[in-house]
């Protein structure tokens, strides 16, 4: 009897890829491996283990190397309406890379490469912790630690902590900024943690600040800024979405409101003060909110420092 999860995976590329997958089973009919092989992507010198990671653009894989394990991001023509935009895509990932590789809050993107006659181009990046076993990774069993999962049933985090993510963060935003390029989509499933750092994951949305009015209307619900994304402010409101959850303890659904347990604990002070910074952070109107990431970056530092938690 089939593996249920080969099956599954099978499913999955016979819906998406029709033409590539009769070929294949016409060539191996008997043999559900042998049509996951002539499916899988390929990049030299990396043995592709499993999908974690399917996406309106994309598909990542957990791969292996010599030097350890990679997330690999495979980008597909067929899901763009023009050459043009493809060929954009894979420009804005070859200008990103160096920018990954500058700053420890940002997943370093290791190499990138194309294969046309496939339909795809891929960049291969630092494999994010599991969420069990961190850097110790089973592949039959890996799934990548998000901030989602980092903050799934914790509610109000010791401030130490979430002062310390607050921080990492807000500092790798002002890095992107300080270099020319938004984010476009802050949310806590694009953020993982690397050897129990969280980092920005997903930069595939990451593009120049120049060019981001002309960009593509995305990102995750509830972390837009009523203008849209494509500018620093706008990337400010999101991460001061993502700092409410963090700080606040509450979906982000549930801002401005702030948790109960706040009058009962010895950071109370504190966490009104970091509040306030959310807040301004928050602001409907862009002009309101922080000039910038590191002006945000500066009221965070003196919140936490007044508090003493360092």
């Amino acid at each position: 009897m089939p593996d249920p999860e080969i099956e599954r995976v099978l499913q999955k590329y016979l819906r998406e890829r029709d033409i590539v997958a009769q070929e294949a089973v016409r060539k191996h009919p008997l043999s559900l491996e042998s049509v996951l092989a002539e499916l899988r992507p390929e990049v030299d010198g990396h043995t592709l283990l499993r999908s974690i990671g399917p996406g309106s653009f994309s598909e990542v894989w957990l791969a292996q190397t010599i030097a350890g394990f990679r997330a690999i991001k495979f980008v597909y023509r067929r899901t763009f309406d023009t050459d043009s935009s493809f060929h954009r895509r894979f420009n804005e990932i070859l200008s990103y890379l160096p920018v990954s590789c500058s700053h420890p809050g940002l997943v370093a993107i290791l190499y990138a490469g194309r294969n046309d006659s496939a339909g795809y181009f891929y960049y291969v990046m630092e494999a994010a912790d599991d969420v069990e076993r961190g850097q110790d990774i089973e592949p039959r069993t890996y799934r990548p630690k998000t901030l989602t999962e980092h903050l799934r049933g914790r509610g109000l985090l010791p401030l130490h902590e979430s002062s310390q993510l607050a921080m990492s963060l807000t500092d790798g935003l002002a890095h992107l900024h300080a270099r020319g390029v938004v984010h476009r989509d802050i949310e806590p499933s694009k953020i993982v943690f690397v050897n129990g750092m969280a980092k920005y994951a997903d930069v595939g949305l990451v593009t120049d600040a120049a060019d981001a009015e002309e960009a593509a209307y995305v990102g995750g619900p509830g972390y837009f800024p009523p203008e849209g994304p494509g500018s620093p402010r706008a990337d400010i409101y999101s991460l001061g979405m993502v700092l409410y959850e963090i700080i606040m303890g509450e979906p982000h659904a549930m801002f401005p409101k702030m948790p109960i347990e706040i009058g009962s604990t010895s950071d109370t002070h504190a966490l009104l003060r970091l509040n306030e910074i959310i807040l301004k952070a928050c602001e409907t109107n862009a002009q309101d909110r922080f000039r910038s990431a590191l002006e945000l970056r500066g009221a965070l530092l003196e919140a936490i420092n007044a508090s003493g938690c360092t």
